[in-house]
């Protein structure tokens, strides 16, 4: 149908960029987001040829990885210093991320072997837009998912520390940040 690796596609409701297409199967590296504001996953969709148009996707992971992707997200009112936020929540987040990169690594060098594909590696993104309430500071990690909670924890305790003890990034902050999966499986 025309389809080849490297084109971005929607079957059954899932956005990927084709990586792989055999005699039986079709292999997408999954994005999540809204609009072009997507991103990797960390999960590979293997859809048989045999059943592309039914909407029953199969989802499996990058085959040698252990990660899933979270997210911090933060509302700052309209006024706040947007680059001394994005800073301060970034370098935050990668301190964290510091601690287990190399597994990551490792992990994502697996993922290449097996995929006999290059993926993108995985590393904390930041995304800022403007919002009804202000500035929405969102920044996607990755985390080892037998230590998903753990991470969550710590990027929970930083951002606590954080914002308890800079008063102006307290003062600009609206309501309280917020940690979640940023994949609806």
């Amino acid at each position: 149908y025309g389809v080849r690796v490297g084109d971005r596609v929607t079957i059954s409701g899932v956005t990927g960029d084709v990586i792989d297409i055999g005699l039986v199967r079709i292999y997408l590296l999954e994005l999540a987001g809204t609009g072009v504001d997507v991103y990797p996953t960390g999960r590979i969709v293997v859809f048989s040829n045999s059943v592309l148009f039914q909407s029953a996707p199969f989802f499996k992971q990058v085959p040698g990885t252990s990660y899933s992707w979270h997210e911090v997200s933060l509302t700052f009112t309209g006024g706040a210093d947007r680059s001394a936020i994005e800073k301060k929540v970034l370098d935050t987040v990668h301190q964290i991320y510091s601690t287990y990169r190399d597994r990551l690594a490792q992990q994502h060098r697996t993922g290449e072997r097996g995929c006999g594909t290059a993926l993108p590696m995985p590393e904390p993104q930041a995304l800022a837009r403007l919002i009804d309430a202000g500035l929405e500071y969102v920044v996607r990690y990755p985390v080892e998912i037998h230590s998903a909670s753990r991470i969550d924890d710590q990027v929970s305790r930083e951002i606590s520390t954080l914002v308890s003890s800079d008063e102006e990034f307290r003062k600009a902050l609206v309501g309280s940040p917020i940690i979640r999966s940023a994949i609806k499986a």
